[in-house]
């Protein structure tokens, strides 16, 4: 006859026992599936567990974590007794050649060493053993490959009207997996435009959710409850990538978003009675090249019916050249000095005029007068560096501005080339 019995220490894995009952019995029939204290009635109990293997060929052993340690009593280990039932039960069904004894460790336990056993019991550590998983999902699958196991080798009929459980059945992609690209691509769409600081963290967010996510779906994937290991891979390193990224970037200055000198803007003073020409920053951006330097226009001369307010200049410093920006080295500063009148424009990093205004010299300070900021600025002895503050006029902010100036002979050839126009 065919059938399965069902061995366990009580106080190990009872329960285990009795949820691996119900699920054979579901799959096999309840007349098929023996538990050893089910079938032990009033009598001898070495004659019943006789009779009831002679009914078996598969015998089904339930390891836990305090199997092997299980004591009596006096503290002795239980399977060193010869009359412990449970090592009886082990040692007869391996005594029969017809027999298929398969071990069946749960609890997160782990096969005991040949050592560890009595002689009658050791040819158990040979025998094929299945491991059954605490997590609900990975158990279903645990469980339908012991199944399959045991109508294999038992030699079982299929079940009426049905078709046999397949060990796993994989369908679909992992979403989680999928869910971690797309956080990837829409990471990238958004870098492609430019991240300000709070995006930056924004993005560091993301892609560590989706590094998470990639993480948790390749685990499924390996566990052969979804497929693509592929795709998990390259979810992983994307994620792991875009996530090191952002991480980079945020250690990176913002790029300039308007066309202020050094993003800070300046105080007001008194406005001369000279006619300002300003020119609007270009919508797109440019190299520097001789035909896209605009020249700054001369300012009108007053009607002769307009007295213009005579201006207390003192010897001015020569702030004529080009400068460069203390705390942002990729902007320049082109200075044309005519006078007691200062032109100033403002080049970024590619190469576009960002800003233009005009400024007073007062011996060896300039003030820079415009209609979002004022700057004031002081040359040092030596005439190679200015230094100040810009203030914001709708905000009132005051910031620090540091300028340096430019020897063409003693920076990058081609940064070089592209300045030296400038100043011819």
């Amino acid at each position: 006859m065919t059938g399965i019995f069902i061995s366990y220490r009580e106080r190990d894995s009872k329960a285990w026992a009795l949820s691996l009952r119900d699920r054979l019995v579901e799959e096999f029939g309840e007349d098929r599936v023996f538990l050893d204290k089910d079938t032990l009635k009033a009598g001898k109990w070495k004659d019943q567990i006789e009779r009831a293997l002679g009914d078996c060929n598969i015998v089904l052993v339930v390891i836990g974590r305090g199997w092997l340690g299980a004591q009596d009593e006096e503290g002795h280990k239980r399977l060193m007794s010869d009359d412990d039932v449970h090592r009886r039960e082990i040692a007869l069904a391996l005594a029969r050649p017809e027999v298929t004894v398969i071990p069946v460790v749960v609890d997160g336990a782990t096969m005991p060493k040949p050592d560890e056993l009595p002689e009658n019991i050791r040819d158990l550590i040979q025998q094929q053993s299945r491991s059954i998983s605490d997590n609900a999902a990975h158990r279903k699958v645990d469980l339908d490959a012991l199944s399959a196991d045991i109508r294999r080798v038992g030699h079982f009929p299929p079940k009426p009207d049905s078709t046999p459980t397949p060990i796993v059945t994989v369908r679909k992609h992992s979403g989680k997996v999928i869910g971690a690209l797309c956080l990837v691509v829409l990471i990238f769409a958004a870098a492609s435009e430019g991240l300000d600081h709070d995006e930056k963290i924004g993005g560091i967010f993301f892609g560590g959710l989706a590094l998470w996510l990639a993480w948790s779906g390749f685990k499924d994937i390996k566990a052969g409850l979804a497929k693509g290991k592929g795709l998990g891979m390259a979810a992983l390193g994307l994620s792991g990538f875009v996530t090191l990224g952002m991480l980079g970037a945020l250690t990176q200055p913002d790029a300039p978003s308007a066309p202020v000198v050094n993003n800070m803007a300046p105080q007001p003073m008194p406005m001369s009675p000279v006619v300002t020409q300003t020119q609007p920053a270009p919508q797109t951006q440019a190299a520097i090249t001789p035909e896209a330097i605009v020249p700054v226009a001369k300012p009108q001369k007053a009607a002769k019916s307009q007295k213009a307010t005579p201006i207390a200049t003192l010897d001015a410093a020569n702030f004529q050249g080009i400068w460069q920006d203390g705390h942002d080295l990729s902007i320049f500063y082109l200075i044309r000095q005519e006078n007691d009148l200062v032109h100033l424009q403002e080049y970024n990093a590619l190469g576009a005029m960002t800003f233009e205004s005009t400024g007073r010299p007062v011996g060896n300070e300039l003030k820079i007068d415009h209609p979002m900021l004022v700057a004031n600025l002081a040359m040092s002895d030596g005439g190679q560096q200015m230094g100040g503050s810009v203030t914001q006029r709708a905000t009132g902010m005051t910031k620090p501005m540091l300028l340096r100036k430019v020897d063409l002979n003693a920076i990058d050839p081609q940064i070089a080339a592209l300045l030296r126009p400038l100043v011819e």
